[in-house]
């Protein structure tokens, strides 16, 4: 492991901007910069999926309000979360699809299905877990929201490289 991260950061100190970004956009690059993909893949995901939920717990759903009861806070950030899933999915997918991993194993249509139910098994886990922190520990919200987002990165790239796409 160690060894290629060595390689990476070589490949990084010896090479100029054009090619690092020929790399970058080659569907066959080393590991490592694949994961960088999917890693700026997902921050994108993250932005569109948690910006959607914010702005659906200050306006529709309250669930920041630290004044509210911690069981509407919890439901509140159940329901934000999931609107908040679908747009997330969505953009998370076309950016994998298109940039990070070779599609082709399965048909279109399946390939999206299992890319959603890997996303939704961690999502739903996150779920569950988040809401049961803010009731029974009374954490709060943005710290259970963040507990989420960590604990579902490395289920989806591992589920995603090596059962959705080719890799």
């Amino acid at each position: 492991m160690l060894q290629t991260l060595a390689e990476t950061r070589r490949f990084f100190q010896e090479n100029d901007w054009r090619t690092i970004l020929t790399r970058m956009n080659a569907r066959d690059t080393h590991p490592v910069i694949q994961f960088m993909k999917y890693g700026i893949c997902g921050v994108g995901s993250l932005i569109v999926g948690q910006g959607i939920w914010l702005a659906l717990s200050v306006w529709v759903w309250p669930a920041l309000d630290p004044d509210l009861p911690k069981e509407v806070r919890a439901l509140h950030s159940t329901y934000n979360n999931v609107i908040a899933f679908f747009f997330g999915n969505m953009f998370a997918y076309i950016t994998n699809s298109l940039w990070v991993f070779t599609p082709g194993r399965h048909h279109r249509v399946l390939e999206f299905f299992y890319f959603t139910l890997v996303s939704t098994v961690a999502f739903v886990i996150g779920l569950a877990v988040g809401p049961m922190l803010i009731r029974m520990y009374d954490i709060s919200t943005l710290l259970a929201q963040l507990l989420l987002v960590a604990s579902s990165v490395m289920v989806n790239y591992v589920c995603r490289k090596f059962f959705v796409f080719k890799g």
